[in-house]
């Protein structure tokens, strides 16, 4: 996304700002119709200034409409750059009003409200009960429990008109729910993107603890009896490399990326869903950004070995 300074056409006195995402990933992760949309799998992909604009399309013409943008911790909401200052130099363009105490924003004319929220401990997420919220945004979705997600979607609910919908970002980690969540989207070897799936809709429904997928919907409704509408979801990747706006205003953020150690630079950098440390074992993934030996190197989640992620709800495939 980029903020740019434009001439109006009816005053050349005041200068108008433009809010328009990047061309390619930022651009499909607004245009997505997903009910949950991911976005990211690396750093500096401009995915926090994506989620915070997301709701702006609607904050100021729909009335009741409204959202909340969750961190893991209040203090990671704070950090220098991060969430809430990020705010600043979106929100105010638009004559919203903001307030630090509840960490909130208020947009004319209809006095609707963007929150920034956490859920650091486990049970935080029963603060929430009771709550509608059209839009619900995570950053940093790895840092969340499977079950604070998918309570939250009970949350996700709305009457102003407009469809309740999620968008999340988050940086690869192997061991995470979320691995398991967006599998079909990534290559089970090499553990990158799988580039002709990226913003592919997929469908599911769960039955008991069991999420049961499809590329139609149709494919499910045998499996409820027409009883349960399927959730929509999209994985959209995105690396530093799709936000040229960053690497014009700071170059070294990439030699930033080549610095970290081999692990991380493959998660954050490359985009990897499939590498962990592991003593003495050694990882050369084809089309990797590291094939190399240290004390502490490289190790390929196994689509079918004994060392994958922990999973906590099962993933059925009904159809690719």
């Amino acid at each position: 996304m980029t903020t740019e300074p434009a001439i109006s056409t009816e005053t050349s006195a005041e200068p108008q700002i433009v809010l328009r995402p990047q061309p390619g990933p930022q651009t499909d992760f607004f245009r997505t119709t997903a009910d949950i949309a991911i976005y990211g799998g690396a750093a500096g992909g401009g995915k926090t200034w994506a989620l915070e604009a997301e709701p702006l399309r609607y904050i100021q013409t729909v009335p009741g409409f409204g959202g909340v943008i969750f961190r893991r911790t209040s203090v990671m909401v704070l950090n220098k750059g991060g969430m809430w200052d990020e705010s600043f130099t979106i929100y105010p363009h638009l004559g919203a009003e903001s307030n630090l105490t509840r960490l909130e924003w208020t947009f004319p004319p209809h006095n609707n409200r963007i929150r920034f929220g956490h859920m650091e401990h486990e049970k935080t997420r029963f603060d929430w009960q009771g709550a509608q919220i059209p839009y619900i945004g995570w950053d940093e979705l790895t840092h969340f429990t499977e079950e604070q997600f998918f309570y939250m979607l009970s949350r996700n609910r709305s009457t102003c008109g407009v469809k309740p919908y999620v968008r999340a970002t988050t940086n690869p980690d192997a061991d995470s729910w979320v691995a398991n969540f967006i599998a079909w989207w990534i290559h089970p070897e090499t553990g990158l993107p799988i580039a002709e799936r990226a913003s592919k809709m997929r469908y599911f429904v769960r039955l008991g603890d069991q999420l049961h997928w499809a590329s139609d919907p149709k494919e499910l409704a045998p499996l409820t009896d027409n009883k349960i509408v399927p959730k929509s979801v999209t994985f959209i990747p995105a690396n530093v490399h799709d936000n040229t706006i960053l690497l014009d205003k700071d170059p070294g953020y990439l030699a930033n990326l080549h610095a970290l150690s081999n692990v991380e630079r493959e998660r954050l950098l490359g985009g990897n869903w499939k590498i962990r440390p592991a003593s003495g074992l050694v990882f050369i993934a084809p089309g990797s950004s590291t094939s190399m030996r240290s004390p502490t190197t490289l190790s390929r989640v196994s689509a079918t070995g004994t060392r994958r992620a922990p999973k906590t709800a099962a993933n059925t495939h009904v159809a690719s």
